[in-house]
């Protein structure tokens, strides 16, 4: 469970933003929205609303960037060599990103942290809470390592494991090489899966899903079956879905290798094959009788339809396990009362029992509803004239909450700041104003 989140100088975050899931004091919505872990009270749900371009992607991609550095086929020294920093400054642009993770894991509170510049890793940090008190498991400064060992473990160890300076030193003690230390493949394990923050192109990702359908063990992974029942309660007019493999051309391979290397992913675990969904809607005779199904691939589809395909298999799969799922943009194509379904999934203990949480950015200002989110769970970015990116609460905003209280007409009144200021859109005011430059 993801307690709080902080992150400096990345992309239009100049100054450093903190994230929080832990839930205020105040009672409202708390059955439903919220939860306890030890002596926390986190919440399931946050939203992030503002206008476009403030920032609201970009928080999403600077937490895909810390878990891409943690997967074993990035290229990290590619990756760090392009350092997304803020550029629009001449400060900020040569220091470094800075992060920090605070999370649950096995019941215990972790506390992960790191700075890197284009010539790797400058800094990090890793503590737990065993008992009330945070312990050290190791704190890096460039390749020196200060570790403590009655946490960190056999010592020695560390005469044989350098620092990559281009790798976490967490990814180093999480490899399978490393037999030692198992708490640390936990912690990369929960940095890698539990924090799906991924910005993959969406034909990609389908064909994971499309994969795992036709060659996983259902027992282990959602089920095809259950794909189909939340398909079919989505309202999007699909009876069933079947999925078709086969081997790609030559040329294909090829493509996906230059498309790996613009991502500086590793293609060595390039597949071979590839699978192809299609969806299966009856037909019917002219007395309106089922008679048969038709198939249609994927493509053929709404955008709507293909949005809720991508995204049903994380949304079912972190319900499942549990975990932290962050998707840009939920309202993309969906309408307005399916968004709200998805959110009141995670709120449902029964559908929700792990207590996985979902954190969305959107424009959709009718989720901005007191009914489904607290005040705490609303989130908006803003920015400056000089281009940086702010983020702040609702709850930071000095309210008098009255039971009336209308969070959508406020927002969109400019109270809570975080939208568009917009000038003319007469077409006699564009043309001067392109002509003037």
């Amino acid at each position: 469970m993801l307690i709080e989140y902080r992150v400096k100088n990345f992309m239009s975050y100049r100054d450093e933003i903190i994230f929080s899931m832990v839930a205020d004091k105040n009672r409202e919505l708390s059955d439903t929205n919220t939860f306890k872990q030890g002596n926390l009270t986190l919440l399931k749900t946050a939203a992030i609303f503002g206008a476009n371009a403030s920032g609201k992607t970009n928080f999403i991609a600077s937490l895909h960037y810390l878990v891409r550095l943690m997967r074993a086929n990035v290229d990290s020294k590619a990756l760090l060599r392009e350092l997304p920093t803020f550029k629009l400054d001449t400060t900020s642009e040569n220091l470094p990103i800075s992060y920090e993770l605070s999370f649950v894991m096995d019941g215990q509170r972790h506390r992960y942290g790191l700075e890197l510049d284009p010539n790797g890793i400058r800094s990090e940090w890793l503590y737990f809470a065993p008992h009330r008190q945070e312990a050290c498991y190791f704190e890096r400064d460039y390749d020196e390592i200060t570790t403590t060992g009655v946490y960190f473990g056999d010592k020695k160890a560390l005469d044989f494991i350098k620092p990559d300076p281009f790798r976490p030193f967490l990814f180093t003690l999480g490899q399978e090489s490393v037999k030692q230390f198992t708490w640390a493949k936990k912690i990369l394990t929960y940095l890698r899966m539990d924090l799906r923050a991924g910005q993959v192109p969406d034909l990609w990702y389908n064909s994971q899903i499309q994969k795992e359908l036709v060659e996983s063990k259902q027992q282990e992974v959602i089920s095809k079956d259950q794909l189909v029942a939340f398909l079919k309660a989505a309202d999007v007019g699909v009876a069933d879905i079947s999925v078709a493999k086969e081997k790609r051309s030559a040329e294909e391979q090829n493509m996906l290798r230059q498309l790996a290397s613009v991502f500086n992913e590793n293609d060595q675990d390039m597949e071979e094959d590839k699978y192809e969904t299609f969806m299966h809607h009856f037909k019917y005779d002219d007395n309106e009788q089922v008679v048969g199904q038709e198939r249609f691939t994927l493509n053929m589809e709404s955008q709507g339809t293909i949005k809720f395909f991508t995204l049903q298999y994380p949304i079912l799969n972190v319900l499942k396990k549990g975990g932290v799922l962050f998707i840009d943009e939920l309202e993309d194509s969906l309408h307005p009362l399916l968004c709200e379904k998805i959110i009141q999934l995670f709120h449902n203990e029964q559908t929700n029992p792990k207590h996985a949480q979902l954190i969305f950015t959107t424009h959709n200002t009718l989720l901005m509803n007191p009914s489904l989110l607290r005040r705490d769970q609303i989130y908006f970015t803003e920015k400056n004239k000089y281009g940086a990116s702010k983020l702040y609460s609702l709850y930071d905003i000095d309210l008098d909450i009255r039971s009336n209280f209308n969070y959508l007409n406020n927002y969109l009144s400019g109270r809570f700041g975080a939208i568009p200021y917009l000038g003319s859109f007469e077409l006699s005011e564009l043309q001067r104003e392109g002509a003037d430059g």
